[in-house]
Order: structure tokens, then C-alpha cells, then sequence
């Protein structure tokens, strides 16, 4: 398999590009449109693609679920991770940065046991209700961004190995090397903007930081007024 990458040519390598998630979402629900139908389902990762998964739900009259994963920090580099764990245990290490930050098996062990509190508190925070994914035909990933594709790859192969219908990988902005990563797992990528740079914030004109209870906050307001679209965990 090697996905079909879609991008805006336009838009290679252009940087302060999107106001705000909700104008990226905008942008990248007009690629999306094309993919769905009544069989489709968006499988939204916390925290930065909350916003713009319910964007495009609304936008599309979507179904969407969240998909619990979450990163391998590199505790000396803030905005840095090395791998990421998602919420069946499949676990993807970036062993490039682990050589070149010179991380210890104490540290991943270390950042493993945080990740996996993290999960449970998403779970507790997110609800534990599992998604009936049977009727779907197609699931769409949705993040803010791909950087080195490492949180997408892990989600990618939870739902490979649960589920083995189309799924499509989208984000308004991605790392060309982190999206190659994902290529041959996927069967179709959409990805509006593509650069040669890692950093997902440069596309963006203010992409601030969410925390949990926020992303919460902006889920239950979206279930108020589309009851029927949440179906819970992927």
C-alpha cells in the first residue's frame, strides 16, 4: 500500500498561513468533503485536533470519536517528543531522536509511565465509551498538524488492528518527512499544507496551547448542539 498524498500546491512551503485551527479546519474540511459519505466517521486526536475535528463534523455533518493517544516527551525539550502510546498499548518510538538526544531506557521508561497516566486521565476526563465502528466504511485521522508523524503512526496501527477499512490521515499542515513515514499504512493523505520544516506552529498565525479540560469544554458544547454525532473512543 502507498497512500495517495493530496496537498494544495499553492500552499507548499508557506508559512502564517491559517488565522487560527478553525480557519485551518475550514480549509482542510473543502479536501475532505470529496472522501465522505453516511459511512464515514472522523477519529479526532486531543488536544490540538479537537477544534478542528469539530469543525469539519459540524461543517460535514460528520460522525467523529476521539482517538486516545498520547506523546513521548523529551522532559529537556518542551516542544520535543520521541515516539508516541496509544490507548491499546501500541507503542512507536522515534529511535532517531532517542540517538540524538541521548535518551535513556530510564527516560523512556520514565516517559511510558507518564504517557500511560495521561491516557487514564484523558479516559477519566473523555469518557470511556467505546465507538461501534462496524457500520463505518471510512475513517479520517485528524490532527492540527503531522510533525514527525509519530503520534498519527500509532493511532494509524491501533485502528489497522481493530479495524481494516479505508482510512484516510488529515491535517491542515504537516512535515513532508513525517508524512512519508505514514504512507505506506494509510490509503489516502490529505494535507493541505506541506513544508520541508518540522515545526507545525509556523503555519499557524495563533495556534494556542490546549489542555484537557479545555479540549473537554469545546466537546461538550459541540455535543449540546449535535447530540447525535460523538460516538465515543475510537
Amino acid at each position: 500500500m502507498t497512500a495517495k498524498i493530496i496537498e494544495e500546491m499553492s500552499l507548499r512551503e508557506k508559512q502564517k498561513i491559517y488565522k487560527d485551527r478553525v480557519h485551518a479546519a475550514k480549509i482542510l474540511a473543502d479536501m475532505i468533503k470529496d472522501f465522505t459519505d453516511e459511512h464515514t466517521c472522523l477519529a479526532v486526536i486531543p488536544n490540538g485536533g479537537v477544534p478542528i475535528g469539530l469543525t469539519i463534523a459540524e461543517m460535514l455533518n460528520i460522525d467523529f470519536g476521539l482517538m486516545i493517544v498520547a506523546r513521548l516527551l523529551i522532559p529537556w525539550e518542551k516542544m520535543k517528543g520521541f515516539g508516541a502510546l496509544s490507548s491499546d498499548g501500541i507503542i512507536e518510538i522515534n529511535w532517531e531522536n532517542v540517538k540524538r538526544f541521548n535518551i535513556t531506557q530510564t527516560v523512556i521508561e520514565e516517559q511510558l509511565r507518564s504517557a500511560r497516566n495521561r491516557i487514564a486521565k484523558m479516559l477519566m476526563i473523555f469518557g470511556s465509551q467505546v465507538a461501534d465502528m462496524s457500520r463505518y466504511k471510512t475513517m479520517i485521522l485528524i490532527d492540527d498538524g503531522i510533525a514527525s508523524g509519530y503520534t498519527m503512526l500509532a493511532s494509524i496501527k491501533s485502528i489497522r488492528r481493530r479495524w481494516h477499512n479505508r482510512i484516510i490521515a488529515a491535517a491542515p499542515t504537516g512535515f513532508e518527512s513525517g508524512i512519508n513515514l505514514l504512507k505506506g499504512l494509510v490509503d489516502v493523505i490529505l494535507c493541505p499544507n506541506i513544508r520541508s520544516t518540522i515545526h507545525i506552529r509556523d503555519a499557524y498565525i495563533s495556534l494556542p496551547k490546549l489542555n484537557l479540560l479545555q479540549a473537554k469544554k469545546f466537546l461538550e458544547e459541540f455535543k449540546k448542539s449535535h447530540p447525535n454525532l460523538f460516538i465515543g473512543r475510537i
